[in-house]
C-alpha cells in the first residue's frame, strides 16, 4: 500500500480526518494534564508554611496519575512509533471483539487501569475537592467500549463520585438531586460522543472494505476481459490452422502435382487446378467466417431476445439453413453477464452448425423456469464425433462450456447420429 492509500485508510478509520483527530486528542490530553498540574499548583500556593503530609501525598498521587495517563493512554493514542502504541490498539481491539481469545484479558487490564486511576482521583479529592471532577475524563476513556461495559462502568464512577462528594449522609438528602442533575447529563453526553466515535470508525472500515471489494471486482473484470481476448485469439489461431492451414498445404501438394502433370497429362492437371480453385474459394469463405466472428460485437445494450432473433435471421439468410427460434418472454430481464454468455453460446452454436453439422434445419430455444434458464441450439445434421471437444476444429465447444461455467451453469452435448446435435446450456437463477 502506498502512502496515499495508507493516509486514506487512516482518515476513513478515524471519526474525522486522522490529522484532525490526533490534534483533537492532543488538545484533550493537554487540557486534562494542564488541569491536573494547575489544580495542584493552586492547592500548594494556598498552603501556608511548610508542606504537610497531605500535601506531599497529593504531589505523589498527582505525579502517579500523570505517569499512568501519559504512558497508558496519551502517548499510545497519539504516537504511532511509541513502543506501547501497537499494544494499546490491540488491547482496544480485543476489548471490542468478543470472539478474540484475549478479550477477557484486555478487559481485566483496562479495568485495573481505570480502577487504579479512579481510586487515585478519589484519594486526591479527599485532600483537594477540586480533583473530583477529573473523574469525567475516565468516563470518556471507557465511553468507546461496548455499552455492556461502558454504562455499568460510568454508573460505578458516578456512584464513587457522589459518595466521595456527599458522603453517606448526603446521599439520603435532597443534595443528591442537584448532584445527579450536574453529573448524569454530562456522563450521558460523553458516552454518546464515545459511541459516535466508535460508530464512525466502524463505518470508515466498512467504506475501506467496500472500496477494496470494488477494486477487486474491477481487477476481476479486467482479467475476464483479457481472458476472453486470449480465448478468442486461440480460437482464431485454431480456425486458421485447422481450416486455412490445411487448405494451403493441400493446394501446395496439388500445385506440385499439376506442375508435374501439365506436360504429360494436361487433362488431369486441369482437373487438379479446378479442384484447387474450389478449395481456394472454400478457404476464402472459411476465412471470412472467422474474421466475421472476430469482428462480431458483444451483446452490449441490445435486448437479448431481439439479438437472438436477429442472429437466427442473419445466419438463415447467409447459409440457407431453416432456423426456428423460440425465445421466452422475460429473456430481456436476465442479468447482463448471463445474457451475454447465452448470446455467445447461441452464436457459437449456430457457427458450429454452419461449419460442421451439414444440417438442413436448426432450432434456437430459450426457456425460463422459476429458478432456471435453458438455452438449446439443435440441428438435424450428422452429429458430433467422439471426443469432439478435444479434436481440432471444435474449439468452439470448449469456449461455450467455459462461458456457461463462468456464470455458474452447465453445458450438455447430446448427439444421435444421424439425427443431429443438441447443445444445451442450463444456468440456475438466484432469486
Amino acid at each position: 500500500m502506498n502512502s496515499t492509500s495508507a493516509s486514506s485508510s487512516a482518515d476513513l478509520s478515524a471519526p474525522i480526518p486522522a490529522r484532525q483527530f490526533r490534534g483533537f486528542l492532543l488538545f484533550f490530553h493537554l487540557v486534562f494534564l494542564g488541569i491536573l498540574v494547575l489544580t495542584l499548583y493552586a492547592h500548594l500556593h494556598r498552603v501556608q508554611g511548610a508542606w504537610g503530609q497531605k500535601d506531599i501525598a497529593l504531589v505523589g498521587l498527582v505525579t502517579t496519575q500523570i505517569l499512568l495517563y501519559v504512558c497508558f493512554f496519551a502517548l499510545p493514542s497519539l504516537a504511532e512509533h511509541w513502543p506501547a502504541s501497537r499494544w494499546f490498539r490491540q488491547v482496544f481491539k480485543d476489548m471490542n471483539d468478543y470472539g478474540r481469545r484475549n478479550h477477557s484479558l484486555a478487559l481485566r487490564f483496562w479495568g485495573v487501569y481505570i480502577t487504579v486511576s479512579v481510586a487515585i482521583v478519589l484519594a486526591e479529592s479527599r485532600i483537594e475537592p477540586d480533583y473530583r471532577f477529573m473523574l469525567v475524563a475516565y468516563v470518556g476513556q471507557i465511553s468507546a467500549l461496548p455499552f455492556r461495559i461502558s454504562v455499568p462502568g460510568t454508573m460505578a464512577i458516578i456512584a464513587a463520585f457522589l459518595l466521595n462528594w456527599l458522603g453517606w449522609k448526603g446521599l439520603v438528602s435532597w443534595r443528591i438531586v442537584d448532584a445527579l442533575l450536574m453529573v448524569v447529563p454530562m456522563s450521558a453526553l460523553i458516552l454518546l460522543m464515545g459511541r459516535t466515535i466508535v460508530t464512525s470508525g466502524e463505518r470508515g472500515k466498512l467504506i475501506l472494505e467496500l472500496e477494496k471489494a470494488k477494486r477487486e471486482l474491477e481487477l476481476a473484470r479486467q482479467r475476464d476481459a483479457e481472458l476472453a481476448a486470449l480465448r478468442e485469439r486461440e480460437r482464431l489461431a485454431r480456425d486458421l490452422h485447422d481450416n486455412l492451414g490445411h487448405s494451403l498445404v493441400t493446394m501446395t501438394v496439388q500445385l506440385e502435382a499439376a506442375q508435374r502433370l501439365i506436360s504429360v497429362d494436361p487433362s488431369r492437371a486441369a482437373t487438379s487446378l479446378e479442384e484447387m480453385k474450389t478449395l481456394s474459394r472454400s478457404s476464402m469463405e472459411s476465412l471470412r467466417r472467422s474474421l466475421a466472428n472476430l469482428r462480431a460485437p458483444g451483446l452490449g445494450d441490445k435486448p437479448l431476445a431481439r439479438a437472438l432473433q436477429s442472429l437466427c435471421a442473419e445466419t438463415s439468410r447467409r447459409t440457407g439453413l431453416g432456423i426456428d427460434s423460440q425465445i421466452a418472454d422475460g429473456a430481456d430481464g436476465l442479468p447482463p453477464a448471463l445474457a451475454e454468455a447465452l448470446w455467445h453460446v447461441a452464436q457459437e452454436g449456430l457457427t458450429n452448425v454452419e461449419k460442421h453439422a451439414q444440417a438442413q434445419q436448426a432450432t434456437v430455444n430459450l426457456s425460463l423456469q422459476p429458478q432456471l434458464v435453458v438455452l438449446r441450439v439443435g440441428d438435424d445434421g450428422i452429429g458430433l464425433p467422439p471426443d469432439a471437444e478435444q479434436k481440432p476444429g471444435h474449439y468452439g465447444l470448449r469456449g461455450m462450456r467455459e462461458r456457461v461455467e463462468g456464470v455458474g451453469g452447465t453445458l450438455l452435448l447430446t448427439t444421435s447420429n444421424p439425427k443431429g446435435t443438441i447443445v444445451e446450456a442450463r444456468v440456475s437463477l438466484i432469486a
